[in-house]
């Protein structure tokens, strides 16, 4: 990731999210689509769009590479063996991705 500093020079809301939808691949680029779950009017269930993010393939792997990071590592303890994986799966050759 960057190692420029990050500012936030207006608000920006935090968006939750429940899950995602299908990667949609536009050339070079990704579009993720996220969603949160809910009831609908007549009560059944559905999937509210909350926010796309759309970024270069590079830079989503990078993005995955932060929050596999932040979940499986545990503070002064060893990393687990899920972002062992993951990070191999970084390495490995662009046209596997």
């Amino acid at each position: 990731m960057s190692t420029a500093p990050t500012v936030e020079p207006f608000c920006v809301s935090d968006t939750f999210v429940t899950g995602a939808g299908p990667l949609q691949f536009m050339g070079d680029n990704l579009r993720l689509t996220l969603f949160v779950s809910q009831r609908s009017y007549d009560g059944s269930p559905e999937n509210a769009v909350v926010t796309k993010l759309v970024g270069s393939r590079s830079d989503m792997l990078k993005i995955a590479e932060v929050i596999v990071r932040g979940c499986y590592t545990i503070p002064g303890k060893a990393e687990r063996d899920g972002q062992r994986i993951f990070l191999e799966i970084l390495e490995a050759p662009a046209e596997r991705h």
